[in-house]
């Protein structure tokens, strides 16, 4: 069995249309007719239902295209990597962020003096699959997925240093930081995410779980305005905990005596293969993540 014949299937069934299909592949139609009938006799059957000029595929095509799928994606990716490695080729890692970490820049550097012949392309909370690693967040103890569980990462309450609520913070509990109770929160004036920012449904359970009543004085997207509005005295805003520097202006408070956390997730691509380039990657990430989160201890 040739290879080109299973990649010239796909491509009819992709399109369901010889003539589509050999423009793609800048062949003749004649020639991708002749590898497909040949496949189909090497198979011993029938893998279309012809229509004129249209073709469909029948059940046994359908169950080949979906046994080819991530062989062939494992095969494209194959061939990109020997090409980087042999110097042929660049290489380009998409990797979708939740939002704008800090320690992106640190992972891009470290990440590109080891590997200087991968590029990356970052996007940015966007809803696609078309990306190579993706991280997202899920509920403690959700299975991962198609993914790697990095850590579970607690949400902070970021209060303005002198601020009432710092009065009623509690000793340290299981999570090594001082802890506020959830009731303290009602009446309280909020800096929040906007709307379909997870860190906004987290906030919306959380006041809905427990009767709360706050006052939500401003929305943004940004992490870093929210704490700059936070150190200013305007209110308090939920932080994750790898999102923390040390800033004068600011106390950092356990949600309740254990704690509220998130799971962090990187998750890969829909296919389940992971290029080489994309697993060193997930490496740095993880280690820098981890680095960050024993760091975030120190910081009160």
């Amino acid at each position: 069995m040739e290879l080109f014949h299973l990649r010239y299937f796909m491509t009819v069934a992709k399109y369901e249309n010889f003539s589509k299909a050999a423009e793609e592949l800048y062949i003749s139609q004649p020639s991708i007719s002749k590898a497909v009938l040949s496949l189909e006799k090497e198979l011993g059957v029938s893998l279309f239902l012809r229509k004129g000029k249209r073709v469909q595929l029948n059940d046994t095509g359908l169950a080949l295209k979906r046994k080819l799928e991530p062989v062939m994606s494992i095969l494209d990716n194959l061939s990109k990597e020997l090409r980087v490695v042999a110097g042929h080729s660049r290489s380009t890692i998409v990797f979708n962020v939740l939002a704008g970490s800090p320690l992106l820049p640190d992972i891009l550097l470290k990440f590109k003096a080891m590997h200087p012949f991968i590029d990356f392309q970052i996007i940015q909370n966007a809803r696609t699959t078309k990306c190579d690693l993706c991280m997202r967040t899920a509920l403690p103890d959700a299975a991962p997925g198609n993914g790697r569980v990095v850590m579970n990462e607690e949400i902070l309450l970021a209060v303005p240093a002198g601020h009432p609520l710092c009065a009623k913070a509690h000793e340290p509990g299981p999570t090594g930081r001082t802890w506020l109770a959830v009731e303290d929160l009602s009446g309280q004036n909020f800096l929040m995410y906007s709307i379909n920012h997870r860190l906004r449904s987290f906030a919306e359970t959380l006041f809905r779980d427990h009767q709360l009543n706050p006052r939500i004085i401003q929305s943004h997207n940004s992490f870093e305005t929210l704490i700059r509005l936070a150190e200013a005295g305007m209110g308090v805003t939920f932080l994750p905990e790898t999102y923390l520097e040390p800033r004068k202006g600011l106390r950092h408070f356990s949600l309740g005596r254990q704690g509220m956390f998130r799971q962090l997730v990187l998750g890969y691509v829909p296919s389940g293969y992971v290029s080489k380039a994309a697993a060193a990657f997930s490496d740095i990430v993880v280690e820098e993540l981890r680095r960050q989160k024993e760091a975030a201890r120190l910081i009160l």
